[in-house]
């Protein structure tokens, strides 16, 4: 993988730079911020975030867009607190891409792309960068299609990549703390992958859009076996396919805006679950379907407030509630969330603007056993500081 972004990289250099017009384009943002769960102060520190990507003209209709993002967070957002529980300090993230856009007409565009993602994760403040458990690396490469007054839509994008994952620290843990389906392989948690997408826009009036996205992703675990009934395993590797689809409709009053959000989620893995401890085997324990609605609102200018509000579903097919002791029972875990986001800015010039967000994430289940994992629960956090454009 990172022979392949050493030779692209090489093919950039090779082009002749000389002719073509180089637009510099990001923005520079950094923020202090806290964080809690359930009640308890979970991290606080300042917040880093960097996005160049510079668009490099060679003509009207061929232009090249390397970018690179990067992310430190001292403070965690409630989406990084999603699933229960706090595994991290802080994080850093480096995110490598490339794309060239080739404007074949003035409704049609053509992209190839391609990125590199590293990601870590300090358990400890004083663990050493690239020694964490969970740290990833990610390469994507693919193709992107944009046509103007396609499918129905004003706009019309879909998207084909293939993508490899790799947890280059992570080794299997004790099958009493995750499930006995983690063994025999190592690397369980590295997976290759391709994701399909499809995002359409329709302007339904001169005032009113709606934007739609369409996701497939496939995922194959090459080094995770399968379990079976009695808690031996196959020669089957794990395979998941993930379907959604996320519907955005706004309608603009003025300085004011109001829209509404739908999203829906379908989860279907061939892996099973098998408690060594009880013991108990539980099929389609990882598949799910989960729904959410909820509306949006934003106004002003040159001050901007926005909230929003979003009300989840999430129905787990095969997974069994169990009691505080851990006995099973023979209802299905069924997971109710709320999510509330407050933010505002206010532009001080041209190219800089102040901040502040606040977000509220709960979740109700009918899972009392939580003694691994954590289904009940309550998180926020807070962020205020600058943005710089560029």
């Amino acid at each position: 993988m990172k022979k392949t972004l050493i030779v692209a990289a090489a093919c950039v250099l090779l082009i002749p730079l000389y002719a073509a017009e180089i637009i510099p384009v990001g923005e520079i943002n950094l923020t202090g911020g806290a964080s809690f769960f359930e009640g308890e102060s979970s991290a606080s520190g300042g917040n880093f975030n960097i996005a160049a990507v510079p668009a490099v003209k060679f003509s009207e209709s061929v232009v090249l867009l390397p970018g690179y993002y990067g992310n430190y967070r001292g403070s965690k957002s409630v989406y990084e607190l999603l699933g229960g529980g706090t595994l991290y300090q802080d994080s850093m993230s480096h995110n490598f891409t490339l794309r060239l856009v080739n404007k074949l007409s003035p409704e049609h565009k053509f992209k190839l792309k391609t990125g590199y993602v590293f990601n870590y994760f300090r358990e400890t403040t004083d663990e050493d960068w690239g020694e964490g458990l969970f740290d990833f690396e990610k390469f994507t490469l693919g193709i992107e299609n944009e046509t103007q007054n396609c499918m129905g839509m004003d706009k019309f994008i879909g998207s084909f990549d293939i993508m490899k994952v790799k947890f280059p620290e992570y080794a299997s843990l004790a099958s009493a703390l995750y499930g006995q389906e983690v063994f025999p392989g190592t690397n369980i948690l590295d997976f290759s992958g391709v994701n399909i997408y499809f995002r359409g826009l329709k302007k339904l009036n001169p005032k009113s859009i709606v934007d739609v996205n369409l996701n497939f992703m496939l995922k194959d675990f090459p080094d995770q076996n399968l379990i079976d009934p009695q808690g031996e395993y196959t020669l089957t590797k794990r395979n998941d396919r993930t379907s959604s689809l996320d519907m955005v409709y706004s309608r603009l009053f003025g300085s004011f805006s109001a829209g509404l959000t739908l999203g829906a989620v379908v989860n279907r893995s061939n892996q099973d679950h098998f408690d060594a401890a009880a013991p108990k085997f539980v099929d389609n324990y990882y598949d799910y379907n989960s729904y959410s609605a909820g509306p949006v609102v934003s106004f002003g200018n040159k001050f901007q407030v926005s909230c929003a509000y979003k009300y989840g579903i999430k129905n787990y097919e095969g997974r069994l509630t169990q009691k505080a002791n851990s006995d099973y029972t023979s209802s299905k875990v069924q997971n109710k969330t709320h999510f509330v986001s407050l933010g505002s800015s206010y532009r001080l010039s041209r190219k800089l603007k102040a901040k502040v967000s606040a977000n509220y994430f709960t979740q109700d289940s009918n899972q009392d056993y939580e003694a691994v994992y954590k289904y009940n629960y309550d998180t926020y956090n807070f962020d205020a500081g600058v943005v710089y454009e560029f």
